[in-house]
């Protein structure tokens, strides 16, 4: 189809506000309106709590004729705040630790220590991964190119949550951040300056199938964009906007006219009439225009040239040794036989020669690149498509919001940047909007995505949507409180999770009552806590700590994986063991077989709420997977060495490593006979079929009865749920 290329010459339109909506009656929806923190709820309804979260929720409640659950078990929270803040089992020693105690601040001092563990932002920057679309290849097309450097912004999410930089900055960065700052690519740069330049990843994470023809048509752009539309849409807004690209949304105030002023703010960086690739696919794509920024440290260029330094001079050393060995080597019978051959030179020597000095090529380092979003400063203009359809421009559209978004305290309003590169200046507009306090939707959707992820539900369950279509919020009051009170503390996060995690709520227990049945069936009042599975990092993390495997070491190109020919992917066992689930490569097409059988998403273009499954696949995996069964061997073996031979002993240790609490006197005699009852089984079989001669001592499992026992329990509700 051919495309209308618009003037530049139209590119200089802008305004610094919106015009008209063409939606004709704006209605205020409840998530539109301005946040206004409500008064805290006395303590008159029967329900002796002092966490502000704890009075809103009794207050319904008690409305509903019912109260909290009793406390959970010291052991059960203990298991239950560690899966939630770190994504992992506490160890046998910090279950012993935290059961004797008695402390009467005991648990907020275990909430301050997980919340200051490097493990917490590993696993709750997943979570901010999944909303971004986080993946190391491009996707859309079966090629699913490896994106290089992208595990960059990956290393950045994390830190940021370790730090507990304020959202608002959080956020702010990974919308504008180029715009924040004054680089040169051709001089060092501050980690400050690096640090934002990453963080725009956020913006170059939906799936890019545009590094090569016949691929990287202009509708296949367009759809990058869009992709990324809507990622920040849903993710951030709470907003379908999406819904509006073909046409006016049916049930929000957003009109096809705003939703391509929301494209034209981005059209700095993307532009669809002059379009940059993500990386290049074949020698035909050398020379077009690429999404990667060479912005680095002084200290990296030092040592980068130093590094190829000393390469070049091995290279020399090399050619040099090379030249002086033909010379003292010929003979006259060696020179009789280059005569012979017509003068040609000694090929095998020659072979050896570029062998060597292509190894050594291959030991250059290059210069770090940064996978970026940058505005360039002269976009084309922006036109609405008629009915989404790209190769039908219709009328020109300057930048903007939604007129329904507006906030009269804090306008859209683009400025002048003074920068040494051009810069449009309309993604800084954009992000002060977003992160304004007087912004109804920011804060709300965020504070509700954190509660999502502690209690299985938001209080808006439709996480992503908080238009029409959407689901009314539960508790409407606690909502405007929580994201009224992130506000006026600094944005921080880690103060909300530990608001919410010491609350009454929180701490309850799971048992389901036939009162909770009948008044409140889905739990939407928090009568109780909600039971739930592990998620798909979870399940294999939880296996290679318990069994001693599990390498802690952080940050860094992700590890590479392994994929047969029966399509099962798993990954590679390095020096130090297997990597946290977060570092290993997750290329669309080639995902760990173990995650994709617990349901981690693909990404398509990103994930708003996972959804956890119960199929066969899953205790089929547990059971046949050779990487399970070894970890379980090594998880008899690091019992055995931690509470020896004792069957009793071996079992308590079990019961702590894996399920963070002692076994009750049933389950320890359930135990005790099954393992009697393996060994048994064992020692018939090894006397009617012997171990075949010459393994090796660590082929061989320590204890066979206690390996089997180990890998039963993977397989159990016990451990695959968190109560």
């Amino acid at each position: 189809a051919t495309v209308i290329e618009p003037s530049r010459a139209d590119a200089s339109i802008e305004v610094g506000t919106n015009p008209a909506s063409d939606v004709d009656a704006v209605e205020v929806f409840w998530s539109f309106r301005p946040i206004r923190a409500p008064d805290i709820p006395d303590s008159s309804y029967g329900q002796h709590v002092s966490n502000p979260i704890d009075r809103f929720l009794a207050k319904n409640l008690v409305t509903a004729g019912l109260k909290f659950s009793p406390p959970a078990p010291k052991a059960t929270l203990l298991r239950r705040l560690s899966y939630d803040l770190l994504g992992l089992p506490p160890s046998a020693a910090d279950v012993r630790r935290f059961l004797q105690d008695e402390r009467p601040d005991a648990y907020q001092r275990l909430v301050d220590r997980l919340l200051a563990s490097p493990r917490y932002g590993e696993r709750w920057g997943r979570h901010w991964l999944d909303l971004a679309g986080y993946a190391d290849s491009e996707g859309k097309r079966s090629a699913d190119t490896i994106r290089p450097w992208a595990w960059r912004y990956r290393d950045y999410v994390i830190r940021a949550w370790n730090e507990d930089k304020p959202y608002s900055d959080f956020l702010f960065e990974q919308i504008a951040g180029d715009e924040m700052v004054d680089y040169d690519p051709s001089l060092p740069a501050d980690q400050a300056t690096i640090e934002k330049l990453v963080a725009t990843g956020f913006l170059r994470m939906a799936p890019d199938g545009t590094s090569a023809n016949p691929v990287n048509r202009f509708s296949d752009r367009v759809e990058v964009i869009a992709d990324e539309i809507d990622i920040l849409g849903r993710g951030v807004l709470g907003l379908t906007l999406a819904c509006a690209r073909c046409h006016s949304h049916k049930y929000d105030p957003i009109s096809q006219r705003e939703y391509y002023q929301i494209a034209a703010i981005f059209r700095g960086a993307y532009d669809e009439y002059d379009w940059m690739v993500p990386q290049p696919f074949n020698n035909q794509w050398k020379k077009a225009k690429q999404r990667f920024l060479e912005v680095s440290s002084a200290e990296e260029r030092e040592q980068v040239a130093a590094h190829n330094k000393r390469i070049d001079k091995q290279i020399a050393a090399v050619r040099a040794a090379f030249k002086k060995g033909q010379r003292d080597d010929k003979s006259d019978q060696h020179q009789k036989a280059v005569n012979n051959g017509k003068g040609k030179k000694d090929g095998k020597g020659e072979a050896a020669l570029m062998k060597k000095v292509a190894k050594l090529q291959a030991e250059r380092r290059q210069l770090s690149k940064i996978r970026a979003l940058w505005d360039r400063g002269r976009p084309s203009p922006t036109y609405v498509y008629r009915r989404g359809d790209e190769t039908q421009p219709s009328q020109l559209v300057s930048s903007g919001i939604p007129t329904a978004l507006s906030i009269p305290t804090a306008p859209y309003r683009v400025e002048a940047l003074d920068h040494r590169q051009p810069k449009t200046g309309r993604r800084t507009a954009l992000a002060k909007w977003l992160v304004h306090d007087d912004n109804p939707l920011v804060s709300r959707v965020i504070v509700n995505r954190v509660w999502h992820h502690h209690f299985g539900t938001g209080i808006v369950k439709s996480v992503d949507n908080f238009g029409k279509l959407g689901t009314p919020p539960t508790h409407s009051e606690l909502l405007d409180w929580l994201a009224a009170d992130l506000q006026s503390h600094d944005w921080s996060l880690k103060r909300l999770h530990r608001l919410i995690v010491t609350t009454t709520a929180y701490r309850q227990s799971s048992e389901v009552t036939r009162e909770h049945l009948t008044r409140d069936p889905d739990n939407r009042l928090l009568s109780r806590m909600p039971l739930r599975r592990l998620s798909a990092e979870e399940v294999r993390d939880t296996i290679l700590q318990v069994a001693g495997e599990l390498s802690l070491r952080a940050f860094g190109p992700p590890d590479a994986v392994t994929v047969r020919k029966d399509g099962l992917v798993s990954s590679t066992v390095l020096v130090d063991g297997r990597r946290r689930s977060i570092y290993v490569r997750h290329r669309r097409k080639e995902m760990l077989t173990v995650l994709e059988t617990f349901d981690l998403p693909q990404m398509n273009p990103n994930c708003v709420a996972r959804m956890d499954s119960t199929v066969v696949s899953q205790p089929l995996y547990l059971w046949n997977s050779k990487m399970v069964y070894e970890a379980a061997a090594s998880f008899a073996r690091q019992t055995s060495l931690a509470a020896g031979s004792e069957r009793s002993a071996q079992v308590d240790e079990i019961w702590l490593r894996l399920l963070s609490r002692f076994p009750s006197d049933e389950e320890k005699f359930v135990a005790l006979a099954a393992l009697a009852e393996f060994e048994r089984q064992w020692r018939e079989s090894e006397a009617t079929e012997p171990s075949k001669p010459g393994k090796r001592p660590e082929e061989l499992p320590v204890d066979s009865a206690l390996t089997g026992f180990c890998h039963t329990l993977f397989n159990t509700a016990a451990a695959l749920f968190v109560d």
